[in-house]
C-alpha cells in the first residue's frame, strides 16, 4: 500500500496501511505544510525567519524541527539541503497535491477532503506564518470546492443525478454564497425527480442572499427549476449539420442569441435521430457558445460539455472531445481554478494530437492562466507559441487573442514590448471585424500610454474601449476600461471621479456570474492602491476583500500585493509575508514596488 500524507483535516502520515508516530512539536507540521505547498526549494534562512522569528536561536530551532520531520517521514520522504528540498518517495499520495492536480475521483477518496489545512494544529509562530497559513487555507478551500463542483457536474452529465445532488449539497455547504453552486444543486434535484426539494433550495438561496448580501439571485437560479421548452428540431442529418454550421457562423458574427437557438435545435435533432457523433459535435458547439457568448449559464454549458466528453469516448470523435476538454479548461480558468483547468488542458492536448487549430487555443488559455497566477516565466513560451500557431494556421481570432494575452503579460511586467504587441492585437482584431473583442486589447494599450505619461492618448483609448464594451455588452471588457479611467482620473488629480470609477470597475464584473475572476481581482487591487495611497478610511476593508478574493482563487500575485498594501497600513507581519510571497513570483515590478514602499515607510 502506498504511503499517504494528509494535510487536510487533522494531519497524519501513513505507511503500509498504518499511521506513523507524529512529529514532536506543531512547528514540524507547519514545516511540512509549507514545504509541500511551495514549488521551489526554500532557503533555511527564510524558514527560520518564517517559523522561528521569536526563538533565541532560530537556526537551531529550525534544525530541531527538521530532525523531527525527518523522523516522522521515515520511509515516506526525504528532507535535506539548503535550500531545503522535500522529496516524496514514488507512489506517495499527498492529499493537497491530489486536490490540485488529481482527478475528481481520486480527490473524493481522500479522507480529509473538505477539512481545513492543518486542522487542529496551532503552531506558535509569528504573524507572518499566520498570514501565510490563512491564505493557503482559503486557497485549498477553493480548490476543494472546485473538485466537488467538477464531480457533481460529471455525475449529473452521466445520469447519476442522486449522487450529483449529494455532491452539490456538499458544495453548497462549502461555499453557501456562490449562486452557481445552488444552481447546480437545483439542476441535480430536478434531474433526480425531486422538484419540491429543488424549489425549496431556490427559496432558501433567496432568503440567504437577501440576509447576507442584500441582493437577489439571478434569473438563472429560477430557470434551473424549469424544463426547457424543446426547440424546433432539426429533423434530418443534413438539418443537424446546417444547424451546427449556422450556429457557429452566427456566434462568429456576434449573433449569440441566434447561434444558441440554432445549436439547441441541432442538439435536439441529433438526440431524436440517435446520431451520437453529431450529438457530440452539437453539444460541444452549444457549450462553447454559452461560455463565450456571455448569454447563458456556465453551469448549463459545463453539463453539456461533460456530456460531450462522455460521448466522444464511445464514438471516436477525438476532435470534439479535445474541443470539449479545451472549453472546460477555459471555464475553469475564468473561475480561477487553475490546477483543475490544467487537468482539462492536458486532456485536450492528448486528444488533439497534432491539430494546431485546437493546440493554439490550449496554449493561449494555458498561458493566460499562468499569467493570472503570476507565473509569467511559464506563461511566456505558451503565449508565444499560441501567437505562432494562430498565424501559421490562419486563425486570426486565435492570433488576436494570443497577442492580447501576451501584451497583458508584458504590461504587468512593465516591458517596453507591450505597446507593439497590443497595437498588433488591435490591428488583427479590427481587420477581421471582431468588434466584440477589440475593447480588451484597446483598454490594455491605453494602460501602456497611461504608464508612459501620455494622458491624452490614454483617455481617448479608455473612452473608446468603454463605449465599445458597453455596446457589445461584455462586463469584463467594461471593467478593464473603468479601471483604467479611474487610474487616469487619479493621475489627473480628480480623486472624487477616480474613486467613483474604481468602485464601479469591480462591480461591473459582478453583473454576470461567469466573468473572468482575475479581472475583478485586478480592479480590486487598483482600488486598494488608490485607497491606501490616499489614506482613505475604507482602505483596510478593501485590502481585506482583495486578500480574501485572491487567496481563495490562488491569485498569488494579488495576495502579494495585498500584503504590500497591509505593510503600508502598518499591519504586523505583512512586510515579511510580502517578501516571502514575492520571492516565489516572477514579476520584477513587485520587487520595485516593495523597494518604493520601504523607502516611504
Amino acid at each position: 500500500m502506498p504511503a499517504r500524507v494528509s494535510l487536510l483535516g487533522p494531519p497524519s502520515v501513513e505507511l503500509d496501511g498504518g499511521a506513523l508516530p507524529p512529529p514532536r512539536g506543531s512547528k514540524a507540521w507547519a514545516l511540512l505544510a509549507y514545504l509541500s505547498l511551495t514549488d521551489a526549494r526554500v532557503p533555511r534562512s527564510r524558514l527560520a525567519g518564517l517559523l522561528f522569528e521569536d526563538a533565541e536561536d532560530p537556526a537551531a530551532a529550525l534544525r530541531w524541527s527538521l530532525s523531527q520531520l525527518r523522523r516522522a517521514l521515515a520511509g515516506v520522504a526525504d528532507v535535506d539541503g539548503d535550500p531545503v528540498r522535500l522529496t516524496f518517495r514514488p507512489g506517495t499520495v499527498v492529499d493537497v497535491d491530489v486536490v490540485a492536480r488529481g482527478s475528481w475521483g481520486e480527490a473524493l477518496r481522500l479522507p480529509g477532503l473538505g477539512g481545513e489545512l492543518l486542522e487542529g494544529v496551532s503552531p506558535r509562530v509569528g504573524a507572518t506564518f499566520d498570514l501565510w497559513l490563512s491564505t493557503e487555507r482559503r486557497r485549498l478551500a477553493g480548490l476543494t470546492a472546485a473538485v466537488l463542483r467538477e464531480a457533481a457536474q460529471s455525475r449529473l452529465a452521466a445520469g447519476s443525478a442522486g449522487s450529483a445532488a449529494d455532491l452539490a449539497a456538499r458544495l453548497v455547504q462549502a461555499e453557501p454564497l456562490v449562486e452557481s453552486s445552488h444552481e447546480l444543486l437545483v439542476r441535480a434535484l430536478i434531474a433526480a425527480g425531486e422538484p419540491a426539494a429543488a424549489a425549496a433550495r431556490v427559496d432558501r438561496c433567496r432568503t440567504l442572499f437577501a440576509r447576507e448580501l442584500g441582493v437577489e439571485p439571478s434569473a438563472a437560479l429560477s430557470a434551473a427549476l424549469r424544463h426547457r421548452v424543446a426547440p424546433a428540431t432539426a429533423g434530418t442529418t443534413a438539418a443537424v449539420d446546417a444547424g451546427i454550421e449556422g450556429g457557429v457562423g452566427a456566434a462568429h458574427a456576434g449573433a449569440y442569441e441566434r447561434a444558441i437557438e440554432l445549436l439547441r435545435s441541432a442538439v435536439a435533432g441529433a438526440r431524436a435521430l440517435d446520431d451520437r457523433p453529431r450529438l457530440a459535435r452539437a453539444l460541444v458547439e452549444l457549450g462553447t457558445v454559452l461560455v463565450q457568448g456571455v448569454r447563458g449559464s456556465d453551469e448549463e454549458a459545463v453539463l453539456l460539455l461533460h456530456e460531450a466528453i462522455a460521448l466522444t469516448g464511445t464514438v471516436g470523435e477525438a476532435q470534439a472531445g479535445a474541443r470539449a476538454a479545451l472549453e472546460l479548461g477555459h471555464v475553469e480558468t475564468l473561475r480561477a481554478h487553475y490546477p483543475r483547468a490544467e487537468v482539462w488542458f492536458s486532456r485536450a492536448t492528448e486528444l488533439a494530437g497534432d491539430d494546431a487549430r485546437i493546440l493554439a487555443w490550449v496554449e493561449l488559455f494555458r498561458g493566460m492562466g499562468r499569467t493570472d497566477e503570476g507565473n509569467h516565466a511559464a506563461a511566456l513560451p505558451r503565449l508565444v507559441r499560441a501567437v505562432e500557431l494562430g498565424g501559421s494556421i490562419g486563425d486570426a481570432r486565435a492570433r488576436a487573442y494570443a497577442l492580447t494575452a501576451l501584451g497583458r503579460l508584458q504590461l504587468l511586467r512593465r516591458e517596453p514590448a507591450a505597446r507593439a504587441t497590443l497595437e498588433s492585437a488591435c490591428d488583427v482584431a479590427t481587420s477581421i471585424g471582431w468588434t466584440a473583442f477589440v475593447p480588451f486589447p484597446r483598454a490594455l494599450l491605453a494602460e501602456v500610454w497611461l504608464a508612459a505619461g501620455d494622458l491624452e492618448a490614454a483617455g481617448a483609448a479608455f473612452d473608446h474601449a468603454h463605449a465599445l464594451a458597453c455596446q457589445v455588452g461584455d462586463p469584463c471588457w467594461e471593467s478593464y476600461s473603468l479601471r483604467g479611467r479611474g487610474l487616469l482620473a487619479a493621475a489627473q488629480g480628480a480623486d472624487d471621479l477616480a474613486l467613483e470609477l474604481l468602485l464601479e470597475a469591480p462591480a461591473a464584473c459582478r453583473r454576470i456570474r461567469d466573468a473572468h475572476d482575475w479581472v475583478e481581482g485586478y480592479c480590486l487591487e487598483a482600488l486598494c492602491w488608490f485607497g491606501v495611497s490616499r489614506g482613505l478610511a475604507e482602505a483596510p476593508a478593501w485590502v481585506d476583500d482583495l486578500e480574501d478574493f485572491a487567496a481563495r482563487r490562488g491569485l498569488r500575485e494579488f495576495v502579494a500585493r495585498a500584503a504590500l498594501h497591509r505593510s503600508a497600513l502598518g499591519q504586523p507581519g505583512a512586510a515579511e509575508l510580502a517578501v516571502v510571497l514575492i520571492a516565489g513570483l516572477d514579476n520584477p515590478t513587485l520587487g520595485s514596488d516593495r523597494q518604493r514602499q520601504s523607502s516611504s515607510e
